[in-house]
């Protein structure tokens, strides 16, 4: 209804513009005009106005529509494709508002759960909006126990701490069963005999620097279980949602280079945004989901991790058996465009991301029928619930899209840099939970214009032997 009032003012005020400056030609030039004057210059002069406005605003539109990323012709040699990208996931946690732990939210996904109103956010009207906050956080202890330890002040904001102290948890988490991995067989008798054990953590840029230095102290000190001289962590700065499915493709490029020195490796990425000045700017900007914005976003907040395994590695640490009979494997497919940003006016599902996944099962030879799930990041807003509902309809005609097709953002909220490993932790958590070999397709569809894909299966034991 907006939208309509604001275009029919728009036509009135060219209406009355060409109107005025005709009639005062007239004037001016004392002319008598006739029917013919009155209907070209004061009906057809102005449709003629607004006709070249709006053909002009279509090409404008499409100039700066962003374009599909062109195919690579085939080559004439014979070269073999690039090799797939792929992990190996030892174990997994999150953390949100939907659940304390990776099965809880994936059990949350299943019962269809909905963020609830907050009691103590409000719009700037002061009305209470919807947010997923994880309840056992408490904001003034937070503060408090930062304080004490001589936190800086730009280091205290609500969703920072929200965030910092869930991320302690999963690098808790994580660490211990790393530790529970490499002391399987015998604890190492000096500290230069354990593994290495690197955390890669994905943060928001927008945090400042004393926030994110602080975080990354917070996951050192999470690792307390691990000779000190033994553990690094670096800090990536995250500019968009595809951060994290960067850091992964990265990696998985790199798992094949030698490497003499056992290493085991935990990804990690948080963010939040429950926050009462967070909420508040969100409602100026016209971010907030509210009655009068329902393509707005939801204040979530969120930790997640993986522990990865590369095969040197958990060699020296554990049998191959007892890693086959426990571990995942991830296979990432390549980034790919949408043809048309998804928060744009019409945008609607695209058979590129369709293509992307088909592709990707067929190069981790994956058979369809053993998909039980489709989970993506996705929450209400625009085509993001259509795109997943799309590659499940297209691909896997077995699922039910009411009972195995799931979106984390839609009872965890918004996430930023966190939502896509948060689906990873939940997919990652259904396959080494089931008893059979399953697989489940990931899709990665918060940023309006780039997707990608990731499949997480349990392979046979006789291809990970």
């Amino acid at each position: 209804m907006g939208r309509l009032l604001k275009k029919s003012l728009l036509v009135l005020a060219l209406f009355a513009v060409v109107w005025l400056a005709v009639i005062i030609w007239w004037q001016e030039s004392r002319t008598l005009p006739t029917g013919v004057d009155i209907g070209l210059y004061l009906f057809a002069l102005p449709l003629a106005l607004l006709g070249v406005l709006w053909v002009g605003a279509r090409v404008l539109r499409a100039a700066r529509a962003p374009k599909p990323q062109p195919l690579a012709s085939a080559p004439a040699t014979s070269e073999a494709p690039a090799a797939l990208a792929e992990l190996r996931i030892v174990a997994a946690a999150a953390r949100a508002a939907a659940g304390p732990d990776a099965s809880g939210i994936a059990q949350a996904l299943v019962e269809q759960q909905r963020p609830e109103l907050d009691p103590e956010l409000k719009t700037l009207q002061g009305f209470p909006v919807f947010a997923a906050r994880v309840p056992q956080l408490d904001d003034v202890e937070l503060y408090a126990a930062a304080r004490e330890r001589g936190a800086p002040a730009e280091a205290l904001a609500t969703a920072g701490l929200r965030a910092t102290a869930l991320l302690r948890d999963i690098a808790a988490t994580l660490t211990n069963d790393a530790h529970r991995r490499a002391t399987e067989l015998d604890v190492p008798a000096r500290d230069e005999d354990w593994p290495l054990l690197r955390f890669d953590i994905v943060l928001p840029a927008s945090w400042p620097q004393a926030a994110r230095e602080r975080a990354r102290a917070q996951v050192l000190a999470a690792a307390g279980v691990w000779p000190d001289t033994r553990v690094s962590a670096t800090e990536h700065s995250a500019r968009d949602a595809m951060a994290v499915d960067m850091l992964l493709r990265e990696l998985a490029s790199a798992s094949g280079n030698a490497n003499d020195v056992p290493t085991w490796r935990i990804v990690l990425a948080a963010d939040g945004y429950v926050d009462q000045d967070l909420v508040a700017q969100w409602d100026a900007d016209a971010l907030l989901l509210t009655h009068a914005n329902p393509q707005g976003r939801v204040p979530g907040e969120a930790a997640a991790g993986v522990l990865l395994g590369q095969a040197h590695a958990m060699s020296s640490t554990l049998t191959a058996s007892a890693a086959d009979a426990t571990d995942v494997h991830v296979a990432l497919s390549p980034v790919t465009h949408r043809q048309k940003p998804a928060d744009a006016r019409g945008a609607q599902a695209e058979p590129a991301l369709a293509d992307l996944t088909r592709d990707l099962m067929q190069r981790a030879a994956i058979a369809p029928d053993s998909v039980i799930h489709v989970i993506s990041d996705a929450d209400h807003r625009g085509s993001r619930p259509l795109e997943a509902l799309g590659v499940a309809s297209q691909l896997f005609e077995h699922l039910d899209a009411a009972k195995d097709c799931h979106a984390v953002g839609v009872a965890c909220g918004h996430t930023g840099v966190a939502a896509s490993l948060l689906t990873l932790a939940v997919a990652s958590e259904a396959c080494m939970q089931s008893e059979s070999q399953p697989a489940v397709v990931t899709l990665t569809l918060q940023d309006p214009a780039l997707r990608c894909a990731s499949l997480v299966y349990r392979p046979a034991a006789s291809t990970t032997a």
